[in-house]
């Protein structure tokens, strides 16, 4: 198995679940030895952002994981410039990873994002998604990844495609500020956006992919859902397991983030500084919704990690992470 991502969040979950069931793995990075891969018994193999070595390092494999895909946070105007190059950067790469597995006649999975998937909802939740949605090219670059694999899995290419809840669990090796439990932990979450999403354990996604291949679940997009829970709620739990007093952050309302979100990050935009990654990942938290198991999910038989103990495991990685890092 060949992991794209392998250093990341999911990756991490993909690659210890691989080698649980007795596979060979090459973990793809951009760096030269990435912290969250030592100790692992895998290849590592450097890669560049535009993946031009692709088609080499993946050849002799099985199957190639696409846990990499870029998420574009950053605002800007509709079908300007700027928003036309982030959505056809997105898809060329995507495209490169897809021209490699043919090559290499290698089975794809590809993990795309719930935020593609087809929605009811109120018309003012409508109006609202719609907004952010011309805000933001995340989802627009999203969706015309996920097509470029629908395209291609049409054409006789065995692809996977999972789209995932908001993913939490163990392996976050992310910076603090970039982690949502990260974040709750070192108590520098004073609010939480008031909106109610489905929340998915990181190792229960590597499983649905293990499945979704064995079971060749090809050519159409998995909807695979966690927990749905509010994210104060979540806050509020996180807090709870952890001990050591706790003070529960405020709620703000979705719209409210949503504009705030964007603002803070076209000002900063403005004399060139980057948003704290809590603004650019509000949008995401802002867009998240309840979900029910999809029929695949059913079919695969999937059985969650309970909330409480992908909490727990989380709360216990970070733990140790910051230990190590003092």
């Amino acid at each position: 198995m060949f992991v794209l991502g392998a250093s990341g969040h999911l990756g991490q979950a993909i690659v210890r679940h691989a080698l649980a069931h007795g596979h060979t793995v090459t973990a793809a990075s951009r760096q030269l030895d990435p912290a969250a891969l030592r100790g692992l018994k895998v290849k590592t193999v450097r890669i560049d952002d535009g993946l031009s070595a692709l088609t080499e390092l993946s050849a002799g494999h099985n199957v190639l994981v696409d846990a990499a895909a870029p998420y574009p946070l950053e605002p800007c105007i509709r079908d300007g410039v700027l928003w036309r190059q982030v959505v056809s950067e997105a898809v060329q790469r995507t495209e490169r990873v897809l021209d490699a597995a043919r090559r290499n006649r290698l089975r794809i999975a590809f993990i795309s994002s719930c935020a593609t998937l087809p929605l009811r909802e109120s018309p003012l939740r409508a109006m609202e998604r719609a907004w952010r949605r011309s805000a933001y090219p995340y989802f627009e670059a999203k969706a015309a990844m996920e097509q470029a694999v629908i395209r291609a899995a049409a054409q006789g290419l065995p692809a996977v495609i999972v789209n995932p809840a908001a993913c939490l669990g163990p392996w976050e090796f992310r910076a603090e500020n970039s982690s949502f439990v990260g974040l709750v932990l070192a108590r520098r979450l004073p609010v939480v956006v008031d909106n109610t999403l489905s929340v998915i354990d990181v190792r229960d996604v590597a499983e649905a992919i293990g499945k979704a291949l064995a079971r060749e679940f090809l050519g159409r997009p998995i909807a695979l859902a966690g927990h749905n829970v509010n994210m104060v709620e979540l806050a509020q739990q996180i807090l709870q397991m952890d001990g050591a007093g706790w003070a529960a952050p405020a709620a703000v309302d979705s719209r409210l983030a949503s504009l705030a979100a964007f603002w803070t990050s076209v000002s900063l935009a403005a004399i060139n500084r980057t948003p704290p990654d809590l603004w650019r990942a509000t949008p995401l938290a802002a867009d998240g919704f309840p979900m029910d198991p999809s029929p695949e999910q059913v079919a695969m038989g999937l059985a969650l990690h309970s909330l409480s103990d992908t909490l727990r495991d989380a709360i216990a990685f970070h733990r140790k992470l910051r230990w190590a890092q003092a």
